[in-house]
């Protein structure tokens, strides 16, 4: 005889048969903005011309369709609020009891602090809603205890360790032109509820070359996923409707319209530790060769302006993390230094140079990663490793096409040196008059000093962003109008990648134009 002792405090994993039967996932694509479109398939049993699904919880709008075979055609769906029987597993020892009325068991009762018996016999009734249990004895006595004072009981059989409830879902009452016993189903849906968070690993292996790894982390808190073709998206799609749920969802009256909907496009994810946590370990250390710099990649596909990372078939679980590895491959870089400059001295807000010729502007060390790969870089932060694996810095990458290039920052570099001034070498009032409004034209020259206190030679990159209208500039700098503009002032930016040696000193210039309010 088979004997099973489930004790009061044992912990049990619970899980819901669905009543969508056959219908499972084939295929589940995850967006990180915490979107996931989910395609099912199955055979489905037909009742009377009608076969009966559980929708999903919360579709968004227009993204939930039905389909079937070809030779079958769906003459109308009902959606219906409806009581469904599920069967789930026992949670607690009063489902266990609810669950097994009419087994033999054996338990332990302690209805005080100080007393302890044991009771044997047949579990003839419980009432849960009381928490009140009958039972016929060995000895042919009939007891009612409180199932609050047992602490734990012995099934003389297999206990049942399922349970059905009654619980009420949204139902999809699909009627079809033909009379069949059975048919194939497809819904395709998309929902709140998963999302992906990439993260990336950079190693250095030589002074010109670096090793960028990928790992994606994906959050399922929706439903459970299992033997499903998995993609993961990188891009940024337009989901007009991102926070609207499909009317097939809920038993009320739909009033879609009466707000203008919001744009919501899939933005990256954000959300990361500021900390990257230390994993210790006892006993000793181990003299392990580990593949630190082994090189791989994931299939994928372009789509239009998205990219798409084919994982292959994954179980996700309900209320899990699920880490996979993308790419790890190796990229050419360039050690170089940055300083970043806006329009600091703002002319066309103020109307005088306002600017602070002794101030030191930040220059960060960097490295500039080239994308040769064949997919773009996503939005992600970034680890950097040196070449014996002591970590360097955290950064971000930010969005990179193919063939262009990412800058990551290391620290700042406080032995190089920038500063700049501006100065007025022309004016002409009156320039133009728009409407009641007259500007006066100022012509500026800017200077930027840079010097290099290192022992070493260094390539500095200069970017400065004007409103104005750049003229000239020195030493092969290079300007573009982004195509904004404030009043008549187009938005400039110029750049100049400078190599410098060590102790050395330069200076570069620049003349630009720019029209002001003459009232200023």
């Amino acid at each position: 005889m088979k004997r099973i002792i489930l004790h009061f405090l044992l912990l049990i994993f619970a899980y819901t048969v669905y009543s969508q039967g056959t219908l499972k996932p084939v295929s589940i694509n995850i967006f990180k903005n915490g979107n996931y479109y989910i395609v099912k398939e199955g055979n489905i049993i037909v009742n009377n011309e009608y076969a009966t699904i559980e929708i999903p919880k919360n579709p968004l709008l227009s993204t939930f369709w039905i389909s079937t075979a070809k030779d079958i055609n769906i003459s109308q769906i009902t959606y219906i609020t409806d009581t469904l029987k599920k069967e789930k597993q026992v949670m607690s020892i009063f489902e266990l009891l609810e669950a097994n009325k009419g087994k033999k068991l054996r338990f332990t009762y302690k209805p005080s602090e100080k007393e302890l018996r044991e009771i044997s016999g047949v579990l003839q009734d419980y009432q849960k809603n009381y928490g009140l249990l009958k039972v016929k004895t060995n000895d042919n006595k009939t007891m009612f205890l409180y199932a609050n004072n047992i602490a734990d009981i012995t099934f003389e059989d297999n206990p049942n360790e399922l349970l059905l409830r009654d619980s009420l879902y949204r139902l999809a009452r699909i009627r079809f032109d033909k009379n069949i016993s059975n048919v194939p189903l497809k819904v395709i849906y998309m929902q709140t509820g998963m999302q992906w968070l990439p993260s990336y690993n950079i190693k250095l292996v030589n002074e010109k070359e670096l090793q960028l790894e990928m790992k994606a982390v994906v959050e399922n808190y929706s439903e459970d996923v299992e033997n499903t073709e998995l993609t993961l998206t990188v891009g940024a799609p337009q989901f007009f409707f991102n926070n609207t749920t499909d009317p097939a969802s809920y038993d009320y009256l739909s009033n879609l319209y009466a707000t203008p909907a919001t744009p919501s496009p899939a933005l990256a994810v954000q959300s990361y530790y500021d900390n990257f946590l230390a994993d210790e370990s006892a006993g000793a250390a181990q003299n392990i060769a580990y593949n630190d710099f082994s090189a791989f990649e994931t299939e994928g596909e372009k789509s239009n302006d998205l990219y798409m990372y084919k994982i292959g078939k994954v179980k996700l679980p309900e209320k899990s993390k699920t880490v996979f590895q993308i790419f790890s491959v190796k990229l050419p870089f360039k050690d170089v230094y940055e300083v970043n400059m806006g329009d600091i001295a703002s002319y066309a807000y103020y109307g005088y140079l306002n600017v602070d010729s002794e101030k030191k502007y930040d220059v960060y060390h960097s490295y500039l990663i080239t994308n040769n790969t064949s997919y773009p870089f996503t939005t992600a932060p970034v680890f950097v490793l040196n070449e014996q694996l002591q970590p360097l810095a955290q950064d971000q990458i930010k969005y990179t096409p193919i063939g262009s290039t990412s800058s990551v920052q290391l620290s700042k570099a406080g032995d190089v040196l920038v500063k700049y001034k501006e100065e007025e070498i022309k004016k002409e009032d009156a320039a133009k008059k728009i409407g009641k409004v007259t500007y006066n034209k100022v012509t500026i020259k800017g200077t930027i000093s840079v010097e290099n206190l290192q022992d070493k030679k260094i390539e500095l990159n200069i970017n400065k962003e004007i409103i104005a209208n750049v003229l000239t500039t020195s030493d092969g700098g290079k300007f573009t109008k982004t195509g904004k503009y404030t009043n008549l002032n187009p938005n400039t930016k110029i750049s100049w990648t400078l190599p410098l040696g060590s102790k050395d000193k330069k200076d570069v210039s620049y003349t630009y134009e720019v029209f002001v309010d003459a009232s200023l």
